[in-house]
C-alpha cells in the first residue's frame, strides 16, 4: 500500500513540474513602449511653468493589459518615482500637461512615460 502511495505522490509531482516548465508563448505579451516626441533636446522648461509631454502613440499592441500610465522626471539617470509629474494617465492620450517642479537648473532632465513598460525622451533642459 505504501508503495503504492509513494508512486501517486512522485506522479503527481513529476506532472507538476512538467506544466510548471513549460515554455511561455512570448509573443503574447502587450508590452507597449510609446517613444517620447515632446520634450525634445531643444526644448527648454521653466520651472514652475506648465509644459506638454507627448508620446507616439501610432502603434499600440491590438490589446493592452495595463493603459494606466505616469509621467516621471528623470534627473541625472534617476527616476524620481515618488514624485511623478503626472499619474494615472491613459496611455493611448498620447499627451499629457505637468507642472515643472521646483528643481535645480540643468540641462540633464528627461522624460520618461511609464506604464507596463517605459521610455525615456531626449536630454532636455530646465531654467528658473
Amino acid at each position: 500500500m505504501q508503495f503504492f502511495l509513494t508512486t501517486i505522490v512522485f506522479a503527481i509531482l513529476a506532472t507538476l513540474s512538467l506544466v510548471a516548465g513549460a515554455p511561455v508563448d512570448l509573443s503574447l505579451r502587450d508590452v507597449f513602449v510609446p517613444p517620447v516626441i515632446l520634450p525634445n533636446s531643444g526644448s527648454v522648461w521653466k520651472v514652475g511653468s506648465t509644459q506638454t509631454v507627448q508620446w507616439d502613440v501610432t502603434n499600440p499592441p491590438a490589446q493592452i493589459t495595463n493603459t494606466k500610465a505616469k509621467i516621471i522626471l528623470v534627473t541625472n539617470s534617476t527616476l524620481d518615482f515618488k514624485h511623478p509629474l503626472a499619474d494615472n494617465l491613459d496611455v493611448l492620450s498620447g499627451s499629457a500637461q505637468v507642472t515643472v517642479p521646483n528643481v535645480a537648473p540643468g540641462n540633464f532632465y528627461q522624460i520618461l512615460v511609464f506604464g507596463d513598460s517605459g521610455n525615456t525622451g531626449d536630454i532636455f533642459t530646465i531654467t528658473n
